[in-house]
């Protein structure tokens, strides 16, 4: 898969998660643990945003447990940022 579109899917699972963060105010996000074989691309994308420190992702049980960090925020918001200020330009 192309390097952009897996920057994409991080991307979006980063957003998705920080969207989660909002609204279940700050509570965990549960992932089953079929996602690996359902949607390996997406499962994938955690494991990057983990390995980055953007999210903490563990198992527990049957399902895995997802929550952005501080880091995650500051980054979505920097690049939130960054696309406003071209869009200016």
């Amino acid at each position: 898969m192309a390097s952009l579109k897996r920057a994409k899917i991080r991307e979006e699972v980063l957003q998705e998660l920080y969207s989660f963060h909002l609204v279940e105010k700050g509570r965990k996000a549960m992932i089953p643990k079929t996602w690996e074989e359902m949607n390996p691309e997406k499962f994938f994308a955690l494991e990057y945003l983990a390995e980055n420190r953007l999210i903490r992702f563990q198992s527990e049980g049957s399902h895995y447990m997802a929550k952005i960090t501080a880091q995650g925020i500051a980054a979505l918001k920097k690049k939130k940022a960054a696309a406003a200020a071209q869009a200016v330009s």
